[in-house]
This record gives C-alpha cells, sequence and structure tokens, in this order.
C-alpha cells in the first residue's frame, strides 16, 4: 500500500453502514505541514504548546467513549496541557467552493467526546472551523469561522455528542441561539471567543455588507476541528466530521493506522522467532 492511501483509504457503506462510499474517506494520521498540502489529507495546523493530536484506537477503554463511538474503532484526540497558550488544531485543505454559496446552503456535522476535567474549563468540546479566503482580495482577505458547542447548548462531559448543523443554525440576530464566531477579516472585527454569534447564512450577509470586493471572490479552503488557546487541561476526542453543499460532500472516519501487510508479516517472523529461540532455550 502506497504512503498516500495508508493516510487516507476510501471505505464503503458495505463495510460500516454509515457513509456513502463515493463520499467517505478514513483518515489514519495528521499530518505535518511541511510544504503545500494535499486535498484529502489532515494536518496539524497549529499544535502547540503542550497540545497533542493523534488518532486513538478506543478499544478496550470500555465506557461511553469505547460503547457509544459513533464510527468504530477510534477517534481522533485532543489534549492541552494546564497552560492558557496551549492549542491542538487540525485541518484539511481544498476548495470547497465559494464562500457566498458555501455559507448560504451548506450542511455540516460532526461528533464529539468531552472528558470530564474537572473544574477547569468544564464546557470546552471540540470546535470546527472554516477558513475563508481570496486569493484576489485587495489585503483583509483571510479569516475563519468558529463553532463552538458550548455556545450552542450545554456540553455534556463524558459522553458521545453528535452536532448537526445548517446555514440557519444560531441565527435570527439573537446570540442566545448560539452559531458562530469569527476571527477577524473582510472588514469584521475578531469576535475574540464570542459574539456577534450569526448563522453562517447571516455571516455570508455581513461579509458582503463590509468587503464586497473581496468577499466576491472568496472561497471556503479549510475544515477544521480544534481546541485554542485559553482551554486548559483537556482531553477531547471527535469523529465523524462532514459537509454537504450542493452535489458534493465528504464525511471523514478518524482511525488508528493498522500495520501494512509487509509490517504485519516482518512482526510475525519475529515472533516466530522469539518462541523458536525461547523453546530451545527451555528444551
Amino acid at each position: 500500500m502506497s504512503a498516500s492511501l495508508y493516510k487516507v483509504t476510501t471505505f464503503c457503506a458495505v463495510a460500516l453502514a454509515m457513509v456513502d462510499c463515493a463520499t467517505g474517506a478514513v483518515v489514519n494520521q495528521f499530518l505535518p505541514i511541511a510544504g503545500p498540502t494535499t486535498p484529502g489529507n489532515w494536518y496539524l495546523a497549529d499544535v502547540a504548546a503542550g497540545g497533542t493530536a493523534t488518532i486513538e484506537n478506543l478499544t478496550g477503554l470500555g465506557g461511553n467513549l469505547e460503547t457509544n463511538q459513533p464510527l468504530p474503532t477510534g477517534a481522533a484526540k485532543l489534549t492541552t496541557v494546564n497552560t492558557n497558550p496551549s492549542k491542538a488544531e487540525v485541518y484539511t485543505y481544498n476548495d470547497f467552493g465559494a464562500a457566498s454559496a458555501f455559507l448560504g446552503s451548506a450542511s455540516l456535522g460532526y461528533s464529539y467526546y468531552k472528558a470530564n476535567s474537572g473544574a477547569i474549563s468544564p464546557d470546552v468540546a471540540p470546535a470546527m472551523k472554516l477558513q475563508l479566503f481570496s486569493a484576489g482580495g485587495t489585503g483583509d482577505n483571510f479569516g475563519a469561522l468558529v463553532y463552538e458547542p458550548y455556545w450552542n447548548g450545554a456540553v455534556t462531559p463524558d459522553a458521545w455528542t453528535t452536532v448537526a448543523i445548517n446555514s440557519t443554525t444560531g441565527g435570527g440576530g439573537n446570540d442566545a441561539t448560539g452559531g458562530w464566531w469569527w476571527n477577524g477579516g473582510f472588514e469584521v472585527a475578531n469576535g475574540a471567543g464570542g459574539p456577534p454569534l450569526r448563522s453562517l447564512a447571516e455571516w455570508a450577509l455581513a461579509f458582503a455588507a463590509a468587503d464586497p470586493v473581496d468577499f466576491a471572490t472568496a472561497r471556503v479552503v479549510g475544515i477544521g476541528m480544534g481546541i485554542g488557546t485559553f482551554n486548559p487541561a483537556q482531553t477531547n476526542y471527535f469523529d465523524n466530521v462532514s459537509y454537504s453543499y450542493l452535489a458534493g460532500g465528504q464525511t471523514w472516519d478518524f482511525e488508528a493506522a493498522v500495520p501494512e501487510p509487509t509490517s504485519i508479516l516482518l512482526l510475525s517472523i519475529a515472533v516466530g522467532n522469539a518462541l523458536i529461540v525461547r523453546r530451545q532455550r527451555s528444551a
């Protein structure tokens, strides 16, 4: 199996009965960003100050984490240490479509598990992020929308929660209903982790009004999951990340990598040789 296929492998609804064969993919690892990115791969976009992002096999861990996971047998794991600068953010990059149309009609979703961390940020859970960029922009042409679970309802610890988002989720101009916050760009100020909270469709209108030239050519170029700064001592999981937009879409299943056939053969030979030596010494 080639290295690229080892990282991202398509899977079929016959096997998992969850995702259409044409739109599902298994992700086995997060890659460092060392140059141009490849669509389909997921990358360690911003993992710093002791944060970690890994893909784990949940078999044998027990409890809700294992028994209620949405797509067995693995999930992505994000951790931060007990300092405010610690963060763990991963992204997949592609041209997902024109920002105005995507924000106006896309549906997104994911499942997360928030491990109980006591009194330290008890409501923090993995956030979904959408990066917008205008290649022909005049300057203020980049930014990210962030969907935080705690702005959109109570976060239940030690349980899997599935999030379903559409273009009007959190809409209506009332911050109490939730929605997405914005980290700045397209002439709209950084919400710094909070209000204004708007639906995707409302953000499209806000960008078009504030920066019509840049937003007219803006594209959705990244979909991410993460724990940002000022969220110390976190251990959280996510899986089953998806989006659909017009005729396209994708679902990602995060699974711990399994050894390639050659590796399995070599391991079997090594174990067999060790058993032979042990028997000879015991004779």
